[in-house]
């Protein structure tokens, strides 16, 4: 025995010395890798420190004499100048957190026959730009691209699809675009696939049908970096199209959706609650502009219901769905039917809604669950004050005498609220705490409560 408990501690001292002596080789490991990055980025720098821009700008005569008026040749050049502008600061490693192909005025977009060589230049900065954004890896680097005017040309495409699938930004928004020979969607995917820095991600009015929802969730599903999906909307499609949606998306680590203004409507009963639980990383969910029905909404609220993931849902009020769905959703927030409903209503998700019916985002506004749980409790019991009914609900809610201190000690944390109006009438959170704490000891009889006391202690 003692030759064997020797043998299990050198044993024991040995994994124990193996795993520092593993620390000690990733922590190196780590330490060469950064060596070889900034080493790389510092070639750059000094490779490019005389770099200045290899193609010429046309004049507006040029221009105007391929049959260009004078305001699209002054386009043109303006166009140019910011492709010169943008390429230049990438080549000379300058830090630009935020590249646009688009047309933002400001900013450079592609239509012209003759920019195909000033997109080369572009694309290959980027391609670049690389070693830059290795190197700053505190910073946070964005790329846009979409609502080009004019069709983008395939030659065009590509090179930028080559260039991001090669330098990995940490935000990627893909706009509508026109495109001549390749799938928009397609090349989005490929960026994103390998894409391994990549934290937040946004596509708009792209979504056309079923096969484009397959290809995008088997995609993000499988994005382990990704944190956040914004503004991720359909191309006009309908509704029971992109609710494909909730069946499909299945991320890792995703904690911000934002599904608004897709048309989503007739969800199928376990719709929701499925999505809610499988993206289990989901805090914030956005549903703002949705032609939901009434029968949606009694869905959403069981989901609801049963989650405590979730932190943020917004909503926009329908007229045509009746009150009594808008209360379902409420009652999920906060069913104030008994001392145990509301208890055990969901005190995590605060609800962002403008509603004429039911107030709902007044509830779960603090970011604690147990504080939203207290004020709820408090809230009950507040307004059974109002009636002198406490005591009587009490009994009808099942709760006995042992219980009467613990629900008494949820009054403490709203000690210094008072009343403020001289009519009599008051809010939720402004009754006494000691007119609550009164009118219910005195209807149960403190004899009771004695001999409960002797009881636990024999």
């Amino acid at each position: 025995m003692g030759e064997a408990s020797r043998l299990e501690s050198e044993n024991s001292q040995l994994k124990s010395k193996i795993g520092q002596l593993e620390e000690k080789v990733k922590s190196l490991e780590n330490f060469v890798n950064k060596a070889e990055t900034k080493a790389k980025y510092l070639e750059i720098v000094k490779k490019n420190e005389q770099w200045e821009y290899p193609l010429a700008v046309p004049t507006v005569a040029e221009l105007m004499s391929d049959g260009y008026s004078k305001e699209q040749s002054e386009e043109v050049i303006r166009q140019i100048d910011h492709i010169d502008d943008v390429t230049t600061r990438m080549r000379k490693c300058r830090v630009i957190k935020w590249i646009d192909v688009s047309d933002d005025p400001v900013e450079p977009y592609f239509f012209y026959e003759g920019m195909l060589p000033h997109c080369k230049q572009f694309a290959y900065a980027l391609i670049e730009y690389k070693h830059t954004i290795d190197y700053m890896e505190d910073k946070t680097f964005i790329f846009r691209m979409g609502g080009v005017a004019q069709p983008l040309a395939s030659q065009v495409l590509l090179l930028l699809e080559k260039a991001l699938k090669h330098t990995h930004f940490h935000r990627l928004e893909f706009h509508p675009i026109q495109t001549e020979g390749v799938r928009y969607l397609d090349v989005i995917s490929n960026c994103v696939r390998v894409n391994s820095r990549l934290q937040v991600f946004q596509l708009e009015d792209t979504i056309e049908n079923s096969m484009d929802i397959d290809i995008l969730c088997e995609v993000l599903n499988n994005k382990a970096s990704l944190a956040e999906v914004i503004k991720l909307m359909s191309c006009g499609t309908e509704g029971g199209v992109f609710r494909e949606i909730f069946n499909k998306l299945r991320t890792q680590n995703v904690h911000k959706i934002d599904l608004s203004s897709n048309h989503l409507s007739n969800l199928r009963p376990t719709d929701m609650s499925e999505f809610l639980s499988s993206n289990p990383s989901l805090e914030e969910l956005d549903l703002y502009n949705n032609p939901f029905n009434e029968q949606d909404i009694v869905y959403i609220a069981d989901a609801l219901r049963h989650n405590n993931t979730l932190r943020s849902l917004q909503f926009r009020f329908r007229f045509g769905v009746p009150p009594t769905n808008w209360y379902l959703l409420e009652y999920a927030i906060f069913d104030s039917t008994s001392l145990n409903a509301a208890y055990d209503s969901n005190h995590h998700c605060r609800v962002y809604i403008r509603s004429p019916v039911a107030d709902i985002g007044r509830f779960n506004t603090c970011s604690n669950p147990v504080a939203n749980r207290r004020k709820k409790i408090y809230t009950l019991l507040s307004k059974r004050n109002r009636r002198r009914e406490n005591a009587s609900f009490l009994e009808q809610d099942g709760i006995g005498i042992k219980h009467i201190p613990q629900i008494l000690s949820l009054l403490k944390p709203f000690s210094e609220h008072h009343l403020h109006d001289k009519k009599g009438t008051q809010g939720d959170f402004e009754v006494k705490p000691l007119s609550i704490v009164y009118e219910i000891m005195r209807v149960w009889r403190m004899p009771e409560l004695y001999r409960l006391d002797q009881m636990e202690e024999d």
